[in-house]
């Protein structure tokens, strides 16, 4: 059987069982539409709507899986790794149905609904909006042009964002002590696997450098962390109210690692169109607005520490971006300009400024 068929087949009885679930009728009475199944890197998901005399109801339907991008896209066999990955994502909607409590701020996470462990499946609410990813972008585009108004929206949102994570960080927070040597062996290792991959000195030099603070100590804020802290994440509504998927495993450990994984991927608001190519960056002004209503709902302030965990995250993305560019089924030639004209001076620029702050 073809791996298509197979997942089709999945498909049809899940979204059976899903119906049944939210509207406790038989899935042939329920005027159910279900949506085409769409393969991610790290899921497969569809949408399921359901109709009855009591109204519409929309779910989404995801079953996370560990790495797709070098393995079978079937959806069974289910392997521990894509069971640990749904039990942990699980986990943290319902914490943040209890601990998060930002409605007032029109930033909220999406809700769960159910999951059904054979199919490693997660079932929550599908929600009407945009991908904040791209209209971020495109409010900073007319930003450019001289829109105001888009100025504001813009920062308003990242401030809102900004806000509702330092509101969730201060509810759950202790004070710890961050030892940079405990994280050096990690860096070592993404600057090795890029340096094997890119022609640039960039990676030996990071790893001298943090080799010289590796004894550096600093006192900070252990709380919950979301590895889906990102803004490809994020939902806009036509009012601007935000809605934030797909948290992932919570962890304890500094908050400055969720703010540099969402700072991060702002940076990257033009990643991927010519735009970039050409310089443009997203509003500075967005990202300070984000950091200032963060700590001041969370204090005080570490910009040391958040520089080192900015320079792991760049080193993460710059990783995967190579990663991803030897994957792709392009002429070497084409996939080597891109690295040394996209790429790899992004990551170096980046880097170099975060390690101003730290050194």
């Amino acid at each position: 059987m073809r791996e298509e068929d197979g997942n089709e087949i999945v498909q049809q009885t899940l979204a059976r069982l899903v119906v049944e679930k939210i509207t406790g009728l038989p899935f042939d009475k329920a005027s159910a539409t279900v949506g085409p199944l769409a393969i991610n890197y790290f899921s497969v998901v569809f949408s399921v709507t359901a109709n009855t005399s009591m109204g519409s109801q929309s779910v989404f339907v995801k079953i996370p899986k560990e790495d797709l991008r070098q393995r079978s896209k079937s959806i069974f066999p289910i392997s521990p790794a894509d069971r640990r990955m749904a039990e942990d994502e699980e986990l943290s909607l319902r914490t943040l149905d209890d601990q998060w409590h930002s409605d007032d701020l029109d930033v909220s996470w999406i809700r769960l609904r159910g999951v059904f462990p054979h199919y490693n499946a997660i079932v929550t609410d599908a929600v009407e909006g945009g991908d904040a990813f791209a209209v971020f972008r495109q409010m900073d585009l007319r930003r450019r042009l001289g829109s105001k108004k888009d100025c504001l929206r813009l920062r308003g949102a990242m401030n809102r964002l900004g806000a509702a994570l330092g509101r969730f960080h201060q509810g759950n927070a202790r004070n710890t002590v961050f030892h940079v040597n405990e994280s050096i062996p990690k860096l070592e290792w993404y600057c090795q696997e890029i340096e094997a991959s890119v022609r640039s000195s960039r990676p030996s030099y990071v790893i001298q450098a943090l080799n010289s603070i590796s004894s550096l100590e600093i006192e900070t804020v252990e709380v919950p962390t979301l590895k889906g802290i990102d803004i490809r994440n994020v939902l806009i509504d036509k009012k601007d109210k935000l809605f934030l998927l797909d948290p992932g495993r919570m962890k304890r450990t500094c908050r400055e690692a969720d703010l540099a994984r969402f700072i991060m991927t702002y940076r990257i608001l033009y990643w991927g169109s010519g735009l970039f190519l050409l310089g443009l960056r997203p509003d500075s002004q967005s990202e300070e607005s984000f950091l200032d209503a963060y700590y001041s709902n969370s204090v005080p302030s570490s910009p040391k520490l958040l520089s080192f965990f900015l320079i792991k995250e760049q080193l993460k993305h710059w990783h995967t971006a190579v990663e991803s560019l030897r994957l792709l089924p392009w002429p070497m030639p084409l996939k080597r300009l891109i690295a040394a004209t996209y790429v790899n001076p992004y990551y170096t620029r980046q880097l170099a400024m975060e390690l101003k702050k730290v050194i």
